[in-house]
């Protein structure tokens, strides 16, 4: 069931955030950069349905009203005006998560490494 439709009734979630493709991490060096990244306010990390590791700045857009529409909607970016493809729903259209894993913090990654039994932790 559609939560959104054509944007209307939208809070602009994919207007509040930045995201961007990181490789996936093997080496204790990578998974120490995300420990990194999660230490920071406002950074999330994410391994998407695909498998796709996912670094996000959770910051809004300059251009987001008060009523959640875009302030210079004639002149977005190209990004904003191809999202959602044809082929995808917005976050807001499905039920479904659109991720198997998500980071907020450093110690809910910390808990993903050692469930997994991943040796992240450099030696004293």
């Amino acid at each position: 069931m559609s939560i959104v439709d054509n944007c209307e009734n939208c809070d602009a979630h994919c207007c509040r955030h930045v995201a961007t493709q990181l490789d996936t991490p093997k080496t204790k060096g990578d998974f120490d950069i995300i420990r990194w990244y999660l230490l920071h306010e406002n950074i999330w990390v994410s391994i998407d349905l695909s498998d796709n590791w996912l670094l996000e700045f959770r910051t809004p857009c300059r251009n987001i009203s008060d009523d959640y529409r875009c302030g210079d909607y004639s002149n977005r970016p190209k990004i904003c005006r191809e999202y959602p493809s044809e082929k995808e729903l917005c976050e807001r259209q499905t039920e479904k998560p659109s991720y198997k894993y998500l980071f907020t913090n450093e110690k809910e990654f910390l808990n993903y490494l050692d469930s997994k039994k991943i040796d992240w932790r450099f030696k004293k």
